[in-house]
């Protein structure tokens, strides 16, 4: 039996708010293992713009397609979902502000090995300085 009640949909009324959660949650999964869009959609066969839209909310993330994800990103499959009542979405308690992936993004671009050890310590020593703490 039918109700009154509409049906929801995207077009009308935007992506559901748990999609995007699993969005959000999704690309920083992504952006943790160190891979680009690109990257993992060839993983798993499909272009960046999906990708793109899993991680936007616009399309959901089908059950197969969720198991799939956590296998690559080796994540169990209700990291996705932790935090819902978070409204950054990260689930383990620390909000990462946009310059701390700015930082890692830069970081990773750095060829030489040395430099990276270099700016590595820099930033130990900047944080030891900072909280009083030693370094490891």
């Amino acid at each position: 039996m039918r109700t009154g009640h509409r049906r929801r949909t995207a077009k009308e009324s935007g992506p559901d708010p748990i999609d995007i959660h699993v969005g959000k949650r999704l690309r920083l999964a992504r952006e943790r293992a160190g891979l680009t869009q690109v990257e993992l959609g060839a993983a798993l066969g499909m272009s960046f713009q999906v990708v793109q839209k899993y991680e936007q909310g616009e399309i959901r993330v089908s059950a197969s397609r969720l198991v799939q994800l956590s296998r690559l990103l080796k994540k169990p499959a209700a990291f996705f979902f932790e935090a819902l009542d978070d409204p950054a979405g990260l689930g383990d308690g620390v909000a990462i502000e946009g310059g701390e992936l700015e930082l890692v993004h830069a970081y990773r671009r750095i060829v030489d090995r040395e430099v990276r050890q270099r700016i590595l310590q820099l930033v130990r020593d900047t944080a030891t300085l900072h909280d009083g703490t030693p370094e490891s």
